[in-house]
């Protein structure tokens, strides 16, 4: 197995194999494992994709808690979103750096932007390695064979570039099954509810940043629903929310028609999502 993500790539077979030999991988390269992403869809997901390598993970929703979560016990492995509330995740790998930690977790950067100047901020900040969302069993197998490679004093690779991700249809799940196979079902089914269940609150925050003209506050809001919308499929929606995105980071906030229609996609992949988890059954 490679140490650098870039050019993983699989098939169903191939991945299916992966889930299988998941319980072999823990046992030659044990480690302990930490999650933290704001979003409960993404960590659902990210946590049944490692516990299924056969790695127990604990999760958090934010910087702090990642801090407070070292300061009890040792973990191997921290995987951090980059946009997270209260302290993100380039503030939040700055801090641990600094503390007394022996050793130092490996720390994993897990984004869904992937321009150079993101990953050149990744880089110097003080990370291990850098995956892009939505991250398949592939990618998460790699970068904790690398985290082990460093923990046996074997480090093998820096900072990896991320692929990019395309324009898509609204609903677009090939990319899902391909790595995960028939387990995308048992995913969506849990992810799906906790995606919806988040929508609204996420939709009303972008509606209120955009009326108060705060632009920073609404390119964090369309980065976290442009990850997530990913992750459970809806990818015309991930494609409209980074346009918003990449727009409010250069200070210019869209024009009330491209929110309407933003906010309106958001609907539309609501309600085809539902249709989707009617059809997966219970």
């Amino acid at each position: 197995m490679t140490a650098r993500l870039r050019g993983v790539r699989g098939g169903a077979d191939e991945d299916s194999s992966e889930l299988t030999g998941g319980l072999a991988m823990a046992h030659l390269k044990p480690l302990t494992v930490l999650l933290a992403d704001d979003y409960e869809a993404n960590r659902s997901l990210q946590k049944a994709q490692l516990e299924a390598l056969g790695y127990p993970t604990d999760t958090v929703a934010n910087g702090e808690e990642v801090l407070r979560a070292l300061n009890a016990r040792p973990y191997d492995v921290v995987l951090l979103d980059i946009q997270m509330p209260l302290i993100d995740g380039l503030e939040t790998v700055s801090r641990i750096r600094r503390q007394r930690l022996d050793p130092q977790p490996f720390v994993v950067a897990v984004t869904a932007i992937a321009s150079a100047p993101e990953r050149a901020r990744i880089s110097q900040a003080g990370f291990d390695a850098f995956i892009a969302k939505p991250a398949g069993q592939r990618e998460f197998a790699a970068v904790l064979a690398q985290a082990y490679a460093k923990k046996s004093g074997h480090d093998l690779a820096g900072i990896p570039d991320a692929a990019a991700n395309d324009d898509t249809p609204l609903l677009d799940f090939g990319m899902l099954y391909s790595r995960l196979g028939s387990a995308a079902d048992v995913l969506l089914r849990r992810v799906i509810p906790l995606y919806l269940r988040e929508l609204p609150r996420r939709t009303a925050e972008l509606r209120a940043a955009f009326d108060r003209r705060d632009a920073q506050a609404l390119a964090q809001l369309c980065h976290g629903l442009k990850g997530a919308s990913r992750i459970v499929g809806a990818t015309g929606l991930a494609a409209i929310c980074e346009r918003s995105e990449q727009q409010a980071y250069a200070g210019i906030l869209p024009e009330r028609q491209d929110l309407d229609e933003l906010l309106e996609l958001a609907r539309r992949a609501a309600r085809q999502l539902r249709r989707r988890l009617d059809a997966l059954g219970s």
